[in-house]
């Protein structure tokens, strides 16, 4: 929870405009606010004068396929808050130690109920691997949402999970 909870400051003091009344970036005119009933988060910019209502998912990370010889943990036992681009969470990781992450998924493609995304990000809990910085492992990869159904390809993995919108 404690990973979580940083994982969240950490996002909060890069984007500090998402406190209620403080201004995004350079933009006095974009303000957030956050609307509890139904719960999601609302972007205003008076400027323009449209409501941009966020998305608000939550998610998990259930097994995983590695394409590797190494005898990796393919359950997960993971789970995420998804707002809009960005997504939160925690995860039993390939190396069966827990892990908590954040990571940046902008939209690449869209056609009804599909959808693919980038996935950029990183992970912590990864102490001694090939790609590790420290305990802080890169995420990088491509995810395809087909209506509640998610799949995640990224370096030598395919994982899978259910996402359910909360809005």
């Amino acid at each position: 929870m404690n990973r979580i909870l940083a994982a969240f400051l950490v996002i909060s003091s890069l984007f500090p405009g998402v406190v209620k009344g403080q201004e995004l970036g350079d933009n006095p005119a974009l303000v957030a606010g956050l609307d509890i009933d139904p719960l999601r988060m609302t972007l205003l910019d008076n400027r323009r004068g449209y409501l941009e209502t966020a998305k608000i998912s939550v998610g998990t990370i259930l097994r995983s396929r590695h394409f590797s010889t190494r005898d990796f943990n393919e359950t997960h036992h993971g789970i995420y808050l998804n707002l809009d681009r960005w997504s939160i969470g925690t995860y039993r990781n390939s190396g069966d130690e827990q892990s908590a992450f954040v990571t940046y998924n902008p939209e690449l493609y869209r056609k009804e109920s599909f959808a693919i995304n980038l996935v950029a990000g990183v992970a912590d809990g990864y102490e001694g691997w090939n790609l590790a910085q420290d305990e802080y492992l890169p995420i990088l990869g491509v995810s395809a949402n087909w209506m509640n159904l998610r799949t995640l390809l990224s370096f030598d993995v395919v994982a899978f999970g259910f996402e359910l919108p909360l809005n």
